[in-house]
């Protein structure tokens, strides 16, 4: 299983702010179990989402950081996402020395449907992922989450 819960970056203010999506459709392997006859996104996964988000938003801005989740400050779930919804999941990033903190806001079809703040430890980025960025050689696709949709994402 791959652990990718962002499928296109739509748009991108490196190092302040993110907005992407996230389409959930019925083949999704946690639907299985989560809830057999109800169907539904775990909240533990909407908080992947955007702490996943976010962290691609630091890596865009600063990248000699590759940003691990620390914590989960808060986290609220209003409405439920199922099968065939589309997720938009929305970050706002403050970059501090050692964290980011970041705060994260998840809609369908307009509605909140979860909102978490999150912080984010700075690791160091490894080289390669370094010099691919000052080449400008493939960390577009890499920002992509894992290549879904041809579209460049920053």
């Amino acid at each position: 299983m791959r652990w990718i819960f962002v499928d296109k970056i739509i748009e991108m203010d490196p190092g302040k702010s993110a907005v992407a999506v996230r389409n959930f459709s019925r083949s999704e392997l946690f639907f299985l179990d989560h809830f057999p006859g109800f169907p539904l996104v775990p909240g533990v996964l909407q908080i992947e989402m955007i702490a996943q988000l976010g962290g691609k938003c630091v890596m865009a801005g600063h990248p000699g950081i590759m940003p691990v989740l620390g914590s989960v400050k808060s986290a609220k779930f209003y409405h439920k996402i199922v099968p065939g919804d589309q997720a938009v999941i929305k970050v706002e990033i403050t970059v501090r020395t050692s964290f980011t903190m970041a705060q994260g806001r998840i809609e369908v079809d307009g509605n909140r449907v979860s909102a978490a703040e999150v912080i984010l430890a700075h690791l160091p980025a490894p080289e390669d992922l370094i010099r691919k960025k000052m080449a400008g050689d493939g960390f577009g696709d890499w920002l992509q989450a894992g290549g879904h949709g041809s579209d460049p994402v920053v």
